[in-house]
């Protein structure tokens, strides 16, 4: 038996009841897009995006308190029988990690689909390009800079809080840990605001300009000018390398911990 892939398979028959419904969801959401009838075109469509970024916001909360339920299932030798001899910390760490952002990444390109219905409502048009980046390339910037570190974290904290109970002797490095959280993230965010633009921007939405006018008409020459400057530099690139590398990090010392923990 292939232990990674038995792993992952574990984690969607202990978290279906989970994913499932969170994927099943999506069908609310669009009947709540269907509820907003405002008369306004650009109204309407404001409040739907609204609606959908607040899907997207509710959905990694919930996939958080999914993989955060890691801190009750550290067994020793929890799945010696099924897979003969017990699994790395590592590899129990991945698995958990990999169905996470699978169920996460089909969730939020399901929103970016949605992003497009709810413009093709209001009579936007775009090109073949600018769907696949909506639909595709947007989920796939958004979760490296924001969903996959937190997943990541979630980890990280979980299997160190267990190792290191707050409530034992080791409380001390859980506590650390906790209260240093808020510090490492401003730290990193300035560090970043400080590097960004160094490497080329990530060009997206080329063609967005010319179908909002095409939509509404002209618009203000002052926020043309701004949204044509943002798009031109494109999406910078560096918060998605850093976050992508703070991520796997976190997935490293998790898996450590619990090597150690467990073994």
């Amino acid at each position: 038996m292939k232990r990674f892939s038995t792993l992952v398979w574990l984690e969607h028959r202990r978290n279906w009841l989970w994913s499932l419904p969170l994927l099943g969801s999506l069908i609310f959401w669009a009947w709540g897009i269907k509820q907003v009838l405002i008369m306004d075109v650009g109204e309407r469509l404001g409040i739907r995006a609204g609606l959908l970024m607040g899907a997207a916001v509710i959905g990694t909360v919930l996939l958080i308190m999914m993989i955060g339920r890691i801190r009750s299932e550290t067994r020793r030798g929890q799945y010696q029988v099924l897979l003969m001899s017990p699994p790395s910390g590592y590899s129990h760490i991945l698995a958990r990690f990999t169905y996470a952002t699978g169920v996460a990444f089909a969730y939020f390109i399901a929103i970016g689909m949605m992003f497009w219905w709810i413009f093709e409502l209001a009579g936007i048009r775009f090109d073949a390009r600018s769907l696949f980046e909506l639909i595709f390339a947007m989920p796939i910037y958004g979760l490296s800079i924001s969903v996959l570190p937190l997943f990541a974290y979630t980890l990280l904290l979980m299997v160190f809080v267990s190792a290191y109970r707050l409530t034992g002797r080791g409380w001390i490095p859980g506590t650390v840990m906790l209260l240093g959280t808020p510090i490492a993230m401003e730290w990193v965010g300035e560090w970043i605001a400080r590097i960004l633009y160094t490497l080329p921007g990530w060009r997206m939405f080329g063609n967005a300009p010319a179908a909002l006018i095409e939509r509404f008409g002209d618009v203000d020459v002052e926020a043309s000018l701004e949204m044509g400057e943002v798009l031109s530099k494109g999406f910078p690139v560096e918060p998605m390398l850093v976050m992508l590398a703070i991520t796997a990090v976190m997935l490293l010392l998790a898996g450590r911990i619990w090597q150690e923990v467990e073994a």
